[in-house]
């Protein structure tokens, strides 16, 4: 329970953090310049192009266990929701299923020995032998490991690829697509009032609140 807490405590923190490096951002930086910069871009390359580099980018972050949120919000930035969100969850799977190829068949005793040192992976590696779809699933909701490392850890355990991939997206596609919304969002705030800025103010405090709370029920579920 107090290792709980401690988790919840510092998911907070970290999450204010965020907001106020945020809002400095939004303050001290041309925003504005660098969306229309970034629609420029967009125009130059083609959309297809555009998220043929999103993909790539998106596959390497994750094997450089680079935040995961970054990711999904850019998606919805520079392309909008519908769009963002196909090229957040394609990119996520696949990039989930190249690190666990490679934990499992490249990298496999470096990822051993950072396994060892994890207690939380000991814990995910029994609960996988029993319900491996179920907790892959689980797990991919909830924040108590980076989604980087989860795909390296999960690599060394006995599930199957095929179950691997559907359970990954399954549970991956939810804090997506707010996220992916977030940054439409955010982007659309922008150019936008007050309503927008509530919007986009309604849509950061769902997700920290659903990191939260589906965190704890998913630690609680698991025995973490």
């Amino acid at each position: 329970m107090k290792r709980a807490a401690a988790m919840d405590r510092r998911i907070w923190w970290i999450s204010g953090a965020m907001l106020v490096l945020a809002a400095a951002a939004a303050f001290f930086i041309p925003a504005r310049d660098w969306t229309q910069l970034l629609e420029h871009k967009l125009e130059d390359v083609g959309l297809l192009q555009g998220l043929l580099i999103f993909c790539g980018a998106y596959v390497v972050g994750t094997l450089l266990l680079v935040p995961a949120w970054i990711f999904p919000i850019a998606a919805g930035a520079a392309f909008g929701w519908q769009w963002g969100f196909l090229a957040a969850a394609v990119s996520s799977t696949l990039g989930a299923f190249v690190a666990f190829l490679i934990a499992r068949h490249v990298l496999r005793g470096t990822v051993e020995r950072a396994a060892k040192r994890n207690a939380t992976f000991k814990a995910v590696d029994q609960a996988v032998k029993k319900e491996p779809r179920k907790v892959v699933a689980l797990l991919r909701l909830s924040p108590v490991l980076p989604s980087g490392a989860k795909s390296y850890f999960l690599g060394l355990t006995c599930v199957k690829p095929l179950d691997y991939v559907l359970a990954s997206a399954a549970g991956m596609l939810p804090g997506l697509a707010l996220k992916v919304w977030l940054g439409h969002a955010g982007r659309d705030a922008l150019d936008g009032g007050p309503l927008e800025w509530s919007l986009l103010a309604l849509g950061v405090a769902a997700t920290i609140a659903t990191t939260v709370v589906v965190g704890r029920a998913v630690r609680k579920r698991l025995g973490f």
